[in-house]
């Protein structure tokens, strides 16, 4: 086969993995759904990423990916899930920073800084 049709099989291998786990998940409640929200953002990530990277792949990398006998996208995500990541961290240090910045709004002397600049205080020039 040559690279090309390695290539339209590879990805139509990686969009039936994306659609059966779409359909795994649709068969869940809601709120299951709803639990699964972040491994349904990652998989979708990683089809369109390597959807992007296919056309970089070379022939041999192909075939020894179709060669594989467990779904390409949930060995990724699994692997991606043992990671340590960054993220969360980044994510916490921003959010409680702006909680204490959110908290100031809370002040009085803030409260009345804030209806001037928006042009909700009492008009005192009268």
């Amino acid at each position: 086969m040559d690279e090309n049709g390695l290539r339209d099989l590879l990805s139509k291998r990686l969009y039936i993995e994306l659609q059966l786990f779409r359909d795994s998940m649709l068969q869940k409640g809601k709120e299951d759904i709803f639990k699964s929200s972040y491994e349904i953002e990652i998989y979708v990530n990683l089809y369109e990423i390597f959807m992007m990277h296919v056309e970089n792949l070379d022939s041999d990398t192909m075939r020894k990916l179709l060669s594989l006998s467990f779904w390409i996208l949930e060995h990724i995500y699994q692997e991606w899930l043992s990671r340590e990541d960054g993220f969360f961290d980044e994510l916490r240090e921003y959010a409680c920073g702006e909680l204490e910045a959110l908290s100031e709004m809370g002040n009085p002397e803030h409260k009345e800084e804030v209806k001037v600049k928006h042009g909700t205080g009492i008009d005192k020039a009268a």
